[in-house]
Parts: structure tokens; sequence; C-alpha cells
């Protein structure tokens, strides 16, 4: 689905400059699992790993990029917004940063949907994870509302 990710990608562009300065990119999106890559060397921190508030950034803009792909799949036109977070660091990060975030089931994203149809708002939980050396190093978990354009 490279159209639809692009969308994603152009919108970070346009409207979100943190990402233009982590130089964070859509790496991939398949319908069911969104992966953001950044390079470490505009994140890393004095220990030369990554720096934990651009692990953060890139847990919570996965996220929020699988709940924007999920919207433009449905033709909804909405306001997004994280409403709550919580990030654990597990281990550093020595190199290019990969928040992945896995779509959850197909009936959770229809709940989700139809609440903004039938409600004009809706909110959804979903979790993004950063491995590096094929170790767990950030587990993360967001809610995300879709309110109605005002």
């Amino acid at each position: 689905m490279p159209n639809i990710s692009q969308k994603l990608s152009d919108f970070f562009k346009k409207n979100l400059p943190i990402t233009q300065f982590m130089e964070m990119d859509v790496e991939s999106y398949d319908g069911k699992t969104l992966i953001l890559h950044a390079p470490l060397n505009p994140n890393i921190n004095d220990k030369q790993t990554a720096f934990g508030g651009s692990l953060y950034n890139a847990s919570v803009m996965a996220c929020w990029g699988m709940a924007y792909l999920k919207t433009q799949e449905a033709g909804i036109v909405c306001n997004q917004v994280v409403t709550k977070a919580c990030i654990e660091y597990k281990a550093p990060v020595q190199g290019a940063i990969r928040a992945i975030c896995q779509a959850p089931d197909d009936e959770t994203i229809e709940e989700f949907i139809t609440a903004f149809k039938n409600k004009g708002r809706a909110r959804i939980t979903l979790q993004a994870n950063i491995e590096c050396s094929g170790r767990l190093a950030v587990e993360f978990e967001g809610c995300y509302a879709i309110l109605k354009e005002t």
C-alpha cells in the first residue's frame, strides 16, 4: 500500500517538523504492520545510543500513524490526538530506530471506525515496540482519539 503510506509520510513532512529533525519516515506499511525508521545520528545521546525522547517520539508516531492510516483507509476525515501514553525502556538502542506498530484485529478496527461514524468520536489503544540486536528495547502503549473536524 505505497500510496496510503506516502500520505502519512507527506503528512509528517508538512505538519510535524520534529519528524524532519529526526529524519524519521515510513519504512513500510502492509495494512497490518507500520514501521517507522529514523537513523541513529540525529537521535544520538551522550552515551552514543538513541535518545529516550527520540524513542518516545518514534513510538508515539508509529501508533499515531497506524490510527491515521486506518482512518484514511476508511475514508474518514478527522482530527486525531494521543490522549494517554506509557513507555518502558528495557535496553539501549545502539543503531537506527525502527518503531513497529501492529494493527489490532479487524474487529477492533471496525469498532473504532463504527464508533466514529455513529458518535463523531472514537478511541483506540495501540502498541509499538522498538528492538535492538534482536532484543526488545522499548515497549509503548498509547490511547488515540479521533474527533470530527471543527
